[in-house]
């Protein structure tokens, strides 16, 4: 492969990424997770754009261009980070130890470009050219390079833990998780992760010209296609109303854990006064609380509300919303998106044996008895079944049968 081939490769995959950030950022009724995840895909492409400067030779009229460009890309994890931070309704932390490596970074790369900017004519064409020889790519770049990919390993693993214990609290007060994206950006986020550790692979065996005009470029074609098809797939590219009602719920959870909720105040006021960190329930108080839970369940059904979240849950007992969560915990050994879905799972098995009888789809029965979606229905009741519920009514249908 000649370096022309090189050019035509790079120059195609910064026309794709400028198409599919601009298919995000300039939508009617934009929200600002949609942009951000713009920004996410069109930094990148200025990479591939300096690419295309280098093999051009063009870099050789605007040097500045290759230094400003590395250095844009060092604002890549920060975005992640930040993008992680408003799908989840996280602050943004300006003072946050990671973006050390980002300040590190930027320096390095100033220095790089001031020693360049102070070198003479013929060794800054000595440094020009060796950007696109295979042979001697410049030992500042390859540093820069090692510690752009050591950044990206930090803010991945970062965002990733913080989903983690975003989607723990989410299923202790949500009943249905499909709304909040968590899925989405689950793969999203390990998705960036394999990237950047294949990229440390690639980089441990390839020549650095090999693994930034051609792997690169290569894996991010198909990683940002797959992103971009996956976000439409997963409804993940919000309107703006859209965006204000993840807001408004990922904000009523952050009222839960910071005991903001009216019923919840007492507990909040005591365990400042007694500098406690976690609150604990008696066992008179776990056996009240359970008492209530089973007579609501059993007569009010609260499960077969699609909408169905632990502050509506308990604000019809009149209780904490802590205080029945620690209580489902203990006595039900489940989360409260579990604790729901079970019971509605229990309430469709009910349904799907006499299915004949009530003239209803399998799907039917999934919203009937509370979920929002047949997915997520099949995904419940896999798993408290060990079958899906297509699967369910065929084994009823073929034990009616051999008893016939």
């Amino acid at each position: 492969m000649d370096k022309q081939f090189f050019l035509i490769f790079n120059f195609i995959t910064f026309i794709n990424l400028l198409i599919f950030a601009a298919i995000l950022i300039l939508r009617k009724n934009n929200s600002a997770a949609n942009i951000l995840l713009g920004l996410i895909i069109l930094d990148p492409g200025l990479n591939f754009l300096n690419n295309v400067l280098i093999l051009s030779d063009l870099i050789k009229k605007v040097p500045f261009c290759y230094f400003l460009f590395q250095g844009t890309a060092m604002f890549y994890g920060p975005l992640v980070y930040a993008y992680t931070c408003i799908m989840i309704g996280r602050p943004f932390k300006w003072l946050f130890w990671p973006h050390s490596f980002t300040i590190l970074n930027l320096m390095f790369t100033g220095w790089s470009y001031f020693n360049f900017l102070f070198s003479s004519p013929v060794e800054q064409l000595d440094y020009l050219n060796c950007l696109s020889n295979k042979g001697c790519y410049p030992l500042d770049m390859q540093v820069v390079n090692f510690l752009f990919v050591f950044q990206m390993l930090v803010y991945f693993i970062y965002s990733i833990r913080l989903l983690h214990k975003h989607t723990f609290a989410v299923k202790n007060f949500f009943s249905d998780v499909e709304q909040l994206k968590i899925k989405y950006l689950t793969v999203f986020l390990y998705l960036l992760l394999s990237l950047n550790i294949l990229l440390i692979v690639v980089y441990s065996f390839a020549a650095t010209f090999y693994v930034e005009y051609f792997y690169i470029p290569l894996f991010i074609n198909f990683v940002y296609l797959f992103i971009l098809y996956y976000a439409f797939h997963q409804n993940a590219v919000f309107t703006k109303l859209q965006y204000c009602s993840l807001v408004e719920q990922t904000n009523s959870l952050e009222n839960f854990k910071n005991y903001q909720e009216p019923l919840c105040k007492e507990i909040k006021e005591l365990m400042e006064q007694k500098n406690l960190k976690r609150y604990r329930l008696t066992e008179a108080e776990i056996d009240f609380n359970f008492k209530q839970i089973q007579k609501f369940m059993t007569d009010k059904k609260p499960y077969l509300d699609p909408e169905i979240n632990l502050t509506k849950f308990s604000s019809a007992l009149d209780a904490c919303s802590h205080n029945i969560s620690l209580t489902i915990n203990t006595r039900y050994n489940m989360n409260f998106f579990d604790f729901i879905n079970y019971h509605r799972v229990e309430d469709a098995k009910k349904m799907l044996t006499k299915l004949d009888e009530l003239g209803i789809t399998i799907e039917a029965v999934g919203y009937d008895c509370g979920f929002n979606s047949k997915s997520s229905f099949y995904r419940a009741f896999k798993k408290f079944t060990g079958v899906t519920p297509s699967e369910f009514v065929n084994s009823i249908k073929s034990k009616e049968f051999s008893l016939n």
